[in-house]
């Protein structure tokens, strides 16, 4: 334990590499959406199940969220993240010899459980090993990861789709391949954290942070749910409109999440310059622009500088949150806090589809960008107002550096 030094090359690289996993629920088979449809369009409704197979994981997850940040920050975060991680790659795997839609799904609400699990405790490890500039440097590095992964994946997961729905399920065996480094090379800090905290109490709910965790809370909710427009529909929306396949979905979707990868390198720096509510504030009104581009695009040119935009908004959120978060709290709280923020991450994702779908219904697909960039419009200027006027509460550093 005396010789784990946590700034070294091979920890970081341990926690970036598994930090992707969060993205493979959706962007290793969101191409394939329409294949998969296709197959099973014999089933009552299936347009809603199928997106469901991209969405289940996250029912599990909001579930899973808050039992197990409570898990990590009693039992550990190393044991919990490597039997997650296993169980993450087998569950997604499965998708790849099933031919019945309810063991599909059935497999999805495991693989969200797992999801959870390994995303908390690899984000409160980030925060257990370090602290200030270092954690918010890291954080944006995570989100970087995650999004250049998505990248890679997206295309890759594309031109598979165009072979067979089947195929794409293969990309969750390959975080396999980082569970024997994770024994060796993580160190667990939970002990260290009792030992500077005898006190096993829970914390007053007078001294907790509510109205920042609230509003933490609710960005990320907002985020996720209206980030997930775009790879839930955006692929159906391609085809029938500009009649395209699913390799080029996959390449617009990458845009976005390689946009996002752009931003979240250099949040730090960012973080380092402006307020929480300051980066709110930018976030979502570039994530308008974007929304706004799509929903009056032309053609397909428009629709991927639209999703570039909209990329570099949402690729300033996340970091944005849980840096937020893990100076708001405790930290010998920070597994169930951070569990929350999973689960709010999550409850976005998971009713995104329905409000979606509904949406489209209602008044089309570019009907349903042009909604979204409204909302995404009216919440940076409530940051804008809040953070230029200091409407929010100093006691609970809501805007602060």
């Amino acid at each position: 334990m005396s010789e784990f030094n946590p700034n070294s090359l091979k920890v970081k690289a341990v926690l970036l590499g598994a930090s992707p996993l969060v993205i493979l629920p959706s962007s290793a088979i969101s191409p394939a959406l329409p294949a998969i449809q296709d197959y099973f369009s014999h089933i009552n409704n299936s347009e809603y199940w199928v997106r469901l197979v991209l969405t289940m994981p996250a029912l599990s997850i909001i579930i899973g969220g808050v039992v197990t940040g409570q898990l990590i920050d009693r039992l550990g975060r190393k044991p919990l993240l490597i039997a997650a991680v296993i169980l993450a790659s087998l569950s997604g795997g499965a998708g790849y010899i099933l031919d019945s839609l309810t063991m599909l799904l059935l497999t999805r609400v495991i693989l969200g459980f797992a999801v959870a699990t390994v995303i908390t405790s690899i984000t409160t490890l980030i925060a257990d090993y370090y602290e200030d500039q270092a954690r918010s440097t890291l954080m944006g590095l995570q989100s970087t990861c995650i999004a250049a992964v998505g990248v890679v994946v997206l295309s890759v997961s594309g031109v598979l789709a165009d072979i067979s729905w089947r195929t794409p399920f293969l990309i969750y065996l390959s975080p396999l391949v980082l569970v024997p480094f994770m024994v060796l090379w993580l160190s667990e800090p939970i002990d260290e954290i009792e030992d500077s905290d005898n006190s096993q109490t829970q914390i007053p709910w007078a001294q907790l942070p509510l109205l920042t965790l609230g509003v933490i809370y609710g960005v990320e909710l907002l985020h996720m749910f209206l980030f997930y427009l775009t790879p839930v529909q955006l692929p159906f929306y391609l085809r029938s409109s500009f009649d395209l396949p699913a390799s080029l979905s996959g390449f617009a979707l990458s845009t976005l999440t390689f946009c996002q990868a752009g931003i979240s390198i250099v949040y730090g720096r960012v973080k380092a310059r402006l307020s929480f509510v300051n980066i709110l504030a930018i976030a979502f009104g570039l994530a308008c622009v974007g929304h706004t581009i799509i929903a009056v695009a032309p053609n397909f040119k428009f629709i991927v500088f639209g999703l570039a935009i909209s990329g570099l908004g949402f690729g300033l959120l996340f970091p944005n949150c849980k840096v937020w978060l893990t100076q708001a709290v405790e930290p010998k709280i920070r597994g169930r806090a951070l569990g929350g923020l999973t689960t709010a991450f999550y409850i976005g994702e998971f009713l995104s589809p329905f409000a979606s779908q509904t949406a489209i219904q209602w008044v089309g697909a570019s009907g349903t960008y042009a909604l979204a960039s409204g909302i995404l419009g009216v919440v940076a200027v409530f940051a804008l107002i809040a953070s230029t006027k200091d409407a929010l509460t100093p006691s609970e550093s809501l805007s602060s550096n």
